[in-house]
């Protein structure tokens, strides 16, 4: 796809800069939220989607849990393997190569390039990958409805951003997920930020 293409291009361009980067203070603060639901349900896997260098993922793991990490940047991949984490080229497109499943998935600003005609598609790809009653974390930025380049986007090639409202966003993750957190956070004047905790519906 020409706009997976273009991401995966821009994201090998910036992949050191992205490496010595610090994280968002609010990130960090959702994260830790994230790290308290699993160790309350006593979950031990996680996988991570969109791992960037790795940083999240050598996070979780040096808390004890077991981290699969995948990216379609093969650059942020590697950055990834060399801090030790299990890491693997791919796709949200192709999440059906893994035959593992996982008491968690987290997810830190990956899915807003997702297409929203294909968004309902990966959540049901992402729910197939974890166990019954699996947690997902997702962090997004959101904003009134959007879709196409920014052109305000710092980075060459210009990303395919799909910005989602609040009520757009949850209503097609209910549809594989049960909500069990949710906060929208503020932190530019300009645009927010989901942050979601979700549960895997059980199978019927």
């Amino acid at each position: 796809m020409e706009f997976t293409d273009s991401l995966i291009a821009s994201y090998e361009r910036y992949a050191l800069e992205r490496e010595h980067s610090s994280t968002d203070e609010f990130k960090v603060r959702e994260r830790s939220e994230f790290l308290r639901w699993l160790r309350y349900e006593q979950r031990c896997s996680i996988l991570e989607l969109g791992c960037g260098p790795g940083h999240d993922a050598k996070f979780f793991q040096a808390q004890g849990f077991r981290v699969f990490a995948v990216d379609n940047a093969p650059t942020m991949v590697k950055l990834a393997r060399e801090k030790g984490v299990s890491a693997r080229v791919l796709d949200c497109y192709h999440l059906d190569q893994l035959s593992e499943t996982f008491d968690a998935v987290y997810s830190m600003n990956c899915l807003l390039h997702i297409p929203q005609a294909d968004i309902e598609g990966i959540f049901d790809l992402i729910a197939a990958r974890l166990v019954e009653d699996g947690l997902m974390y997702v962090g997004v930025w959101g904003g009134d409805d959007f879709e196409g380049i920014l052109e305000r986007d710092t980075y060459e090639p210009k990303r395919f951003f799909s910005l989602r409202r609040t009520e757009t966003l949850l209503k097609v993750l209910q549809r594989s997920f049960r909500l069990a957190y949710y906060r929208r956070l503020e932190p530019r004047d300009d645009i927010y930020f989901h942050s979601v905790i979700a549960r895997r519906r059980l199978r019927r």
